[in-house]
């Protein structure tokens, strides 16, 4: 006996096409993230590591805007940051909810306000680690991601990373296009 769909009832044709596109809408139409490569994986979770760290010696000093507190617990945190990238140059920066520079890691002059940049502004509104791509004027490109630092579901303030693309490439093999694609809120 063969299945004719023609000779159905109306009704039952109707919960058949229902079901089908149902089952195609759930299972067929899902477009899953493809797997990260081994060295965006491996970047990923030592930034993770280090951003976690970071967040939690910062924030009681950024709570209380105590900034001897902030550059000593970046100075404490430096050993440990310094296993993330060993043979490449990067920096670590702590701004006030503001966006504005409260200390940098090695410590520099850092009187720079960065509550127009766009990656400032997305990881404050989002609540979520946010990474972007920017070119210096000499045309080196540099890899930022921003962490929001919370405290009672509030953002009190920002840790940055930066790390040089030549230097991570070199490190991890990570490419823009793998950069870009990290979500680190996973």
């Amino acid at each position: 006996m063969r299945f004719n769909f023609l000779h159905m009832d109306i009704r039952a044709r109707a919960r058949l096409w229902a079901t089908l596109i149902g089952a195609v809408m759930l299972f067929g139409c899902q477009a899953s993230q493809p797997p990260l490569s081994p060295a965006a994986a491996s970047f990923k979770r030592e930034i993770k590591l280090c951003l976690t760290t970071l967040s939690a010696s910062l924030v009681e000093p950024i709570a209380t805007r105590d900034l001897k507190g902030i550059q000593t617990a970046l100075d404490k945190i430096e050993p440990q940051a310094v296993k993330l990238c060993r043979m490449c140059p990067f920096n670590i920066g702590v701004l006030n909810r503001n966006g504005e520079t409260l200390a940098v890691h090695p410590p520099k002059d850092h009187t720079r306000n960065f509550s127009s940049y766009d990656l400032v502004i997305k990881a404050i509104n989002s609540k979520k680690i946010q990474q972007q791509r920017f070119f210096l004027q000499n045309g080196s490109e540099l890899y930022i991601i921003c962490a929001p630092i919370m405290r009672d579901d509030q953002v009190i303030g920002l840790t940055a990373i930066a790390i040089s693309a030549e230097e991570a490439k070199q490190r991890w093999g990570l490419t823009e296009k793998e950069f870009m694609a990290i979500d680190f809120n996973t």
